[in-house]
This record gives C-alpha cells, sequence and structure tokens, in this order.
C-alpha cells in the first residue's frame, strides 16, 4: 500500500502535469505577439481576479506570513489588508489613467515622456528585479516541497525542477497561459485554505483554546520598536511604501489590466481580487497561530510550519491538495515574472533595435528571454538557499532596491510636468546604486536595513528628480501631449456610487485609526474590526466605481477572441463558477470542523 508521502506527491505531480497539458492546449490559440504578451486582451474580470490573486497570494506571502504568525503572531495580517486596500485605488484611478494611455508597457508611457533611455534603463531594471523575484519564489516552492517530504539533502535538485516546471509552462502560450492557469490556480488555492483553516484550528484545540490561550500580544498588528519582535510599525510603513510602486506602477501586476477586454473589466477583476483576497489571509495566519498550541507540532525555523502542518495536521490526499495549492501560488507568481520580462524585452528593447520582424519571431525571442530569465532566477534561489535566508528577507531585501526609484519616475511622469530626461536618468541611477551601496553597509550597519533603504529611497529619488530636473531644460510640448489621451469622461454620480464612496471613506479612515489605536483595542477584537473596515473599504470602492471608469468604453469590441469561445473560458471564467467554488469552500469548512 503507498505511503503517506507517495500519495501526496503523486497528487503535486498530477496538479503539475495538468498545468502543463492546459499550456499545451492554450498554445493553439497563440496566433500573435499581442496573443503571447498580453493574452490576446481577451481576459474578463473573473480571469483578471483570477490571475491577480493567484499572482499576489504567491507562497512568499504564504510561507513567510505563516512562519512569522507561527512564531510572533498576527500582525502580517495588516500587511496584507492595507495591501488589498492599495489594490483596490489602483482599480479605480491608475488602472483606467494606464488603460486609456493605450500602452502595452510602462517603459513605453516613459520613452514618450522622457525618451528611450529613461524607458531602457527602467525596462533593464525591471528585468533583473522580476528575474530575481521570480527566484525568491522558486525558492519559496523549493522550502515548501523539502519540507514536506523530508528532501532537506535533496534541495538543489528540488529547486531546480521546480524551476524547470515554470520556465516550461511559461514557454507554451505566454501570458495566455499564465492566466488561465492562474484562474485554476486561484481555485486550487481558495480550497487548500479552506482545508488548513478548521485542521489547523482543531490541531490547536479548536477557536475556543486559541481566543483564550493566546497570549494577547500576539493579536497585536501595530507594535513598536522596542518590544523585540521582528516586525513592528516601521516594518508595516515600509510594505505600505513599497506596496504603492506593487500595485500602482509595477508592470508584473498591471499587465493583467493591459490584457483585459476593456478598462471596465480590468478594473473590476482587480476590485474583486482585492475582495477576495482579504478574507483567504486568515486562513493561513490563524492556523499557524494555533499550531504553537500543539504538542504535535515543532519547527527548527519558522518557515517551515505549513510543511510540519502537512505532515501532522491534514490527512493523506488532503495534504496533497493543500501542497498543490502552495505550488500553485509559487508557480503563478514566479510565470507572471517571467512573462513580464519577456514583454518588457520584445517590446521596448529589442523590437525598437529589430522592427518588422515577422510575428513568430517575436515569440521566439520572447520564449528564449523566458528560459534565460529563469534560470537567472534560480540562481538567486540557490543563492538565497545558500545563504539560509528567510523568505521574506529575500524578499525585502530586492524590493527596497529597486521600488524606489521606478515608482518615482513613473509618478514624475504622470504628475510632475517639469520632469526631464536627465533628471529621470539621474533619479534611476542614484536611486538604484544608494539602495545597493547601503545594502552592503558603505553607509553603516542601519542604514543597510530594509526599512532603512526604504525610507531613505523615496525621498532621495525624488529630491534628484526635482533637482536635476530644474537644472536642464523643460520638456518639449509634444512629451506632454500624449497624457491628454489618457483624459476621460465618467458616468455622472448617483445616490449609490456617492454612497458608496463615503462607506469606503468612512471605513479608511476606520482602519486608519484601528492601527494608530491598536494597542488600546481589546484583544483579538482588534483583528476583527481591522478586517471589517478592509472589507467595508473595498466594497465601498466596488459600489463607487463608476465614479471613476469611463462613461463609455472606447475599447470594447462586439468581437470575440478565439479563446473566448472555448470551452475552458465558457465553463470557468464567470460569476458562476467562482460562486460554486466558493459554496465547496464553505461546505469543506463545515464538513472538517467535525
Amino acid at each position: 500500500m503507498p505511503s503517506a508521502l507517495t500519495i501526496n506527491l503523486g497528487v503535486v505531480i498530477a496538479y503539475l502535469l495538468a498545468m502543463l497539458g492546459v499550456g499545451l492546449a492554450l498554445a493553439r490559440y497563440v496566433r500573435s505577439t499581442d496573443d503571447f504578451f498580453l493574452a490576446g486582451r481577451s481576459l474578463n474580470r473573473w480571469v483578471v481576479c483570477g490571475s491577480v490573486m493567484a499572482t499576489n497570494v504567491a507562497a512568499v506571502y504564504l510561507v513567510g506570513p505563516a512562519g512569522n504568525a507561527y512564531s510572533e503572531g498576527a500582525q502580517l495580517l495588516l500587511l496584507a489588508w492595507t495591501g488589498n486596500m492599495t489594490a483596490a485605488i489602483s482599480a479605480v484611478t491608475f488602472v483606467p489613467y494606464f488603460r486609456r494611455l493605450r500602452v502595452t508597457t510602462i517603459s513605453e508611457l516613459l520613452a514618450s515622456r522622457y525618451g528611450r533611455p529613461v524607458a531602457v534603463l527602467v525596462a533593464g531594471m525591471w528585468i533583473v528585479f522580476y528575474a530575481l523575484f521570480s527566484g525568491v519564489n522558486i525558492f519559496t516552492c523549493a522550502t515548501v516541497l523539502t519540507g514536506a517530504f523530508d528532501w532537506t539533502q535533496h534541495a538543489i535538485l528540488v529547486t531546480v525542477i521546480v524551476a524547470a516546471v515554470v520556465i516550461a509552462y511559461c514557454l507554451f502560450s505566454g501570458l495566455l497561459a499564465v492566466a488561465y492557469t492562474d484562474l485554476l490556480q486561484a481555485f486550487l488555492i481558495i480550497l487548500g485554505a479552506v482545508i488548513l483553516l478548521p485542521l489547523g484550528l482543531k490541531e490547536g484545540g479548536g477557536l475556543s483554546a486559541l481566543l483564550n490561550q493566546t497570549e494577547p500580544d500576539k493579536w497585536a498588528l501595530w507594535r513598536p520598536p522596542t518590544e523585540g519582535y521582528s516586525y513592528n510599525y516601521r516594518t508595516m510603513l515600509m510594505f505600505t511604501l513599497l506596496g504603492l510602486p506593487y500595485w500602482f506602477t509595477s508592470q508584473y501586476l498591471l499587465q493583467r489590466s493591459f490584457a483585459g477586454k476593456n478598462v471596465r473589466e480590468a478594473s473590476y477583476g482587480l476590485l474583486l481580487a482585492a475582495l477576495f483576497t482579504g478574507p483567504l489571509t486568515f486562513c493561513y495566519i490563524i492556523p499557524a497561530m494555533a499550531a504553537r498550541l500543539s504538542p504535535n507540532v515543532s519547527v527548527a525555523e519558522s518557515d517551515q510550519i505549513l510543511s510540519a502542518m502537512i505532515q501532522t495536521v491534514i490527512p493523506v490526499g488532503l495534504a496533497g491538495v493543500f501542497l498543490a495549492a502552495l505550488v500553485a501560488a509559487s508557480n503563478s507568481t514566479a510565470s507572471s515574472y517571467l512573462n513580464s520580462i519577456a514583454t518588457l524585452l520584445e517590446r521596448d528593447i529589442y523590437r525598437p533595435i529589430a522592427p518588422d520582424r515577422a510575428p513568430r519571431h517575436y515569440v521566439r525571442v520572447g520564449r528564449l528571454v523566458t528560459v534565460v530569465a529563469g534560470l537567472v532566477g534560480l540562481g538567486y534561489a540557490l543563492w538565497a538557499q545558500a545563504q539560509s535566508k528567510s523568505v521574506l528577507d529575500a524578499a525585502w531585501a530586492l524590493n527596497s532596491i529597486f521600488q524606489p526609484p521606478i515608482f518615482v519616475v513613473v509618478l514624475g511622469a504622470l504628475f510632475f510636468t517639469r520632469a526631464t530626461l536627465a533628471g529621470g536618468v539621474a533619479c534611476l541611477v542614484v536611486g538604484v546604486s544608494f539602495g545597493l551601496l547601503a545594502a552592503y553597509e558603505w553607509f553603516g550597519p542601519t542604514m543597510a536595513t530594509p526599512e532603512s533603504r526604504t525610507f531613505y529611497g523615496f525621498p532621495i529619488c525624488g529630491g534628484v528628480l526635482v533637482f536635476v530636473s530644474l537644472l536642464t531644460p523643460p520638456p518639449k510640448p509634444q512629451q506632454l501631449e500624449a497624457f491628454s489621451r489618457a483624459t476621460y469622461a465618467t458616468a455622472p454620480a448617483t445616490r449609490r456610487t456617492i454612497g458608496g464612496l463615503i462607506a469606503a471613506l468612512l471605513c479608511l479612515a476606520g482602519f486608519v485609526l484601528c492601527a494608530f489605536y491598536d494597542a488600546a483595542l481589546p484583544k483579538p477584537a482588534n483583528v476583527l474590526l481591522t478586517f471589517v473596515t478592509m472589507i467595508g473599504f473595498i466594497l465601498g470602492m466596488y459600489v463607487a466605481a463608476p465614479m471613476f471608469l469611463p462613461a463609455e468604453e472606447e475599447e470594447a469590441s462586439d468581437e470575440a477572441a478565439p479563446i473566448e469561445r472555448s470551452l475552458l473560458v465558457r465553463g470557468l471564467a464567470n460569476g458562476k463558477t467562482w460562486a460554486l467554488v466558493f459554496a465547496v469552500a464553505i461546505v469543506l469548512v463545515v464538513v472538517l470542523s467535525f
């Protein structure tokens, strides 16, 4: 009779083969470069929601926060929920703005505003950043697998295999494969989460034991640096600052919006993703906290807590499903990074050098770039593994170096009409140089922390952009003309949309107050209050969205893309299927609770 590990491994392998099969099946719909790099601009709100959700609920944001919850408590819930609210703001502000500019990449926007040097620099920085960050997700996935199957001695081999699978299914169909496999993986992530939640709580003695036996300080969300915890309010502020470029200007995330059928589908898809991922975070944080109360669960390193729970808490078979969900979360994010890299290099660097080539030529270039970037990511994953870095440390080390200068340059393009080519180049060079030098302690050990690099990086980059721009000749009028395309008339305000906006603003104020007065709030009621205000804000923005979106859809087309007539899209990419998945999830929670 096969062992538990063999059965669980079989489930994971079946999942990986299924994803590769979907990638191969979708390859026949790739008929142009737009199909490969932008999914033929065919994604409806449900596919955008699934893709953003699977990408955002990355294993790095499950494994790391779950490990932190096991060792220190619930404070990283605040990180996730702040990100959800930022996503909702982006959905009604930056997403429609960028879509109306009709650009394929953010670098394309920067080329028209600053000039080619800034666009190439940003594209190059993103390519390096995304390649390395794909390695973070490969590293995370390998960490989970080695812990779940006791493969520590084969960690390098497992990491290589994970990287090979990610690269393989990116090669088939580009963003088309990434988006639709993300939709399937989002469903799997939901099911994996609701398997863990009731079983993890039962292992810790139930909800009552969790509430009564967990120390009150473990429920704190906003902690001062003096308490000795690794994450405090400085860390939360860093997360918030780094979340702005992630949700507002990141090519990797906005590419889903560029691939949406139109502005409304892209914006509502992002709003739905923000709404659905809010409650999902509970399903990984709460069981990890409950595991602290169990005599059967113990780990040497906190990042291994989910792997330990797979072995001790979740029954055979279901453990395989949960493990496949973690692999899905990791793969969806890593593949999204690789696809963004291919798009950036092909559109912003290679195509201007080699124009008028056949579409197949550009697709081959994109696939070659995917392989190279995947190998770079593999190298970073092996390095992080050798350095014994935690998952979150490996992530923030990269974010704090690359995100500040890129974000400042994009904001300058949008809102600082005096920004010049020289100012943009200086901002990027100085910003990345500062981040790298600070990371290697050129400015002392205090400045080497990700928090300090973030807090100083944004104002330094902004100051350099403004100072150099004011010293150089102003941009030409034609460099600003392109932004007039982004202006659009919105739908008239109604009682419903005004009510939604008022509710959103009230909930936003409540969220901020809950954070700053967290210490005075009863525990764990503080967590529930913060959660309710977060959900209320996103729902309010969803209702108010027509006030911010174009009144007329210039991009709408009556002609359906070939992929939209497929069984996959007709059967899965709709609200009824999402409702069915959540209904199954609720039933699973009830059944597994007994």
